[in-house]
């Protein structure tokens, strides 16, 4: 009878565990000797995006990134093992099944029977991507603070000596009209000193405090088309088809302000457009019924928060998985050296956080072209 009651007790107690760790939050997994998952929370499932089913059987390779190496686990192992130590804890970034990153600070330990011999292996995750995300703000708020004192010392310092060199070069050009190579020369001097003056401000409108800029109700499509017009005749010689559906509708702007950005993001996309080209054949236009290049347009709203949501798609190079964390960073550009300055996007980035709205990017891979989600405020 004792036995029995001591067994039902068992029972109960193993009942109250298992719900424990299926109601538990943080995704947990458990491993066989060999390596093959036995058992997978909800929480892991709505992490990681595979089923049960898919799971079952798998090892966790399934979730590596290319962050770690084999160098990497061998060394996990092998802390697991020491008998000294029998666990291991540290930061992982593993990938779910969308391809999308997931750093998480992970746990883990064997898991025993009654008799103390191992059974399997037991991990524990945190997801700190919301950490992450954070620090990453932190960092850029910082890096901003550093570039405006660099860049206000830089507006004043270099500004001026660069307006009374590009005067004289003007000067000299006209003196030396009938010398064709001379004149030349100095027009490549004016042009050079203009890039560097367009350099300084962005650095200053990227690196500034957002001022209290007038958010007015704009009609995102006439926006739009002002850009179109200004990129039409580009797009048409390389062969791109710009195109536009759902932006008759209005959001919370600044006009001159949604007019750079767009203006920004399509002139990125003609030139991962272009470096696509020189690649050869697009995989992505081959999986297409349409076999030409494009810049797609299109607003909707969001239901959740009520937002607008413009998806700027191309059918460009793409952004790889490491350039995607770094793309809206200042001075960060994939472009051949004096082609840009990596602050195109930094300075998207700016315009829409003034408008008290968002944007990032998601791409399928090199090769698939890329896609800028802006998050614009709706007057509705």
């Amino acid at each position: 009878m004792d036995k029995f009651l001591l067994s039902s007790e068992n029972d109960r107690v193993d009942g109250v565990f298992f719900r424990c760790v299926e109601d538990c939050f943080e995704p947990v997994m458990l491993t066989n000797l060999q390596g093959k998952m036995k058992y997978v929370n909800p929480a892991w499932i709505l992490t990681y995006g595979y089923s049960r089913e898919e799971a079952i059987g798998q090892t966790p390779r399934i979730l590596r990134s290319e962050h770690q190496d084999d160098h990497f686990y061998r060394e996990l192992w092998q802390t697991i093992l020491d008998p000294k130590i029998g666990f291991w804890r540290g930061e992982v970034i593993n990938k779910a099944k969308d391809g999308h990153l997931v750093p998480v600070l992970l746990t883990i330990t064997p898991y025993r029977d009654s008799t103390g011999e191992i059974l399997g292996y037991m991990g524990i995750a945190v997801d700190l991507s919301d950490q992450k995300r954070m620090e990453h703000q932190i960092l850029r708020q910082d890096r901003l603070a550093s570039i405006g004192m660099l860049a206000g010392g830089l507006a004043h310092e270099i500004g001026n000596p660069l307006g009374v060199i590009r005067g004289r070069a003007e000067m000299l050009m006209m003196q030396v009209r009938e010398k064709p190579d001379a004149a030349k020369s100095l027009e490549v001097i004016v042009n050079q000193i203009d890039r560097i003056s367009g350099l300084i401000r962005s650095l200053l409108r990227v690196s500034r405090v957002p001022e209290e800029i007038l958010l007015r109700e704009t009609n995102l499509k006439g926006s739009i088309e002002e850009v179109s017009l200004l990129m039409n005749e580009t797009c048409r010689r390389s062969g791109i088809e710009l195109r536009t559906s759902g932006t008759d509708r209005m959001v919370l702007a600044e006009p001159s302000h949604l007019q750079q950005l767009f203006l920004n993001l399509i002139l990125n996309s003609v030139y991962a457009i272009e470096e696509q080209k020189s690649k050869g054949p697009s995989p992505l236009l081959s999986s297409l019924e349409s076999h030409q290049h494009f810049i797609d347009i299109h607003a909707e709203k969001n239901e959740q928060d009520g937002t607008c949501e413009v998806h700027v798609r191309d059918s460009g190079i793409g952004i790889s998985q490491a350039n995607l964390a770094r793309l809206f960073q200042p001075f960060f550009t994939t472009k051949a050296a004096g082609v840009g300055t990596g602050m195109g996007l930094a300075v998207v980035s700016k315009l829409v956080e003034e408008m008290k709205g968002s944007v990032s990017a998601e791409s399928p891979g090199v090769g698939y072209g890329a896609t800028f989600t802006l998050k614009l405020q709706s007057p509705e």
